[in-house]
């Protein structure tokens, strides 16, 4: 068996689809079926259907999980269902009462979780061009054992190796906003104010990185926001 691999759900930015906070419900995509990702990788339709059929959660066997950011000591929610359509792989949890769980549901509702990655092993493949150089390869996945899918808090597995191929500005500044936004008004737990208030300073810093690379001065307005939502962290702790 291949090694435990974990992929993010390229090219579905909006993965999730639809939510209720009240009965914490949530439905996504935690996969996307047909696009070429960073490691020249494209997810076959078809892929995920015996893997549901023998683990999923109508299964007899239930075992795929529903983390946050791969960590297994972070589940979120308990699987309600598993399917494949033309565009993916769609999910439907059952969001947990624990802490976590509920800052997650917060969080999604902030507008700070919107994307997916898996966590598998592949069973079987084929690679397009193989005697090629490896940049004109591509291998299509037909097969997938999953283990789990997660939910991430920003753009990768690791929420800021991501930020080392920003280019754009305004994909910086949107997301210092809605952290902004999440700190002033949320009510999430210590653990998570910490956690939004780490992104928010590594943001500050890529946000000087990008607009000194551009020869420009950061916004005032955004550096007047960014040390306000700080000050505002600190009452709240």
């Amino acid at each position: 068996m291949a090694d435990y691999i974990q992929k993010q759900a390229h090219y579905l930015a909006a993965s999730i689809k639809d939510m209720d906070i009240k009965e914490g419900i949530v439905i996504g995509y935690a996969a996307s079926f047909g696009t070429l990702d960073a490691d020249r990788d494209i997810i076959m339709q078809g892929a995920f259907s015996k893997t549901i059929k023998e683990q999923g959660p109508k299964s007899t066997q239930p075992r795929i999980k529903h983390l946050l950011n791969h960590n297994t000591s972070q589940p979120i929610g308990n699987p309600l269902s598993l399917m494949e359509d033309a565009n993916g792989l769609l999910y439907e949890s059952k969001v947990g009462t624990n802490a976590i769980a509920v800052d997650f549901l917060k969080m999604v509702d902030s507008g700070l979780i919107t994307e997916h990655s898996i966590g598998y092993s592949t069973v079987r493949k084929t690679v397009v061009n193989p005697d090629a150089d490896w940049r004109e390869q591509t291998t299509q996945l037909h097969e997938l054992k999953l283990f789990e899918f997660s939910s991430l808090t920003a753009w990768g597995a690791n929420q800021y190796t991501p930020l080392i191929g920003v280019k754009s500005l305004k994909t910086v500044e949107d997301r210092i906003a809605n952290l902004i936004k999440a700190i002033a008004g949320g009510t999430f737990t210590d653990t998570t104010f910490i956690f939004l208030q780490d992104e928010l300073l590594f943001l500050q810093k890529a946000f000087k990185d990008i607009t000194t690379h551009a020869a420009t001065a950061p916004e005032p307005d955004i550096e007047a926001q960014i040390k306000a939502a700080f000050q505002l962290f600190n009452l709240k702790k």
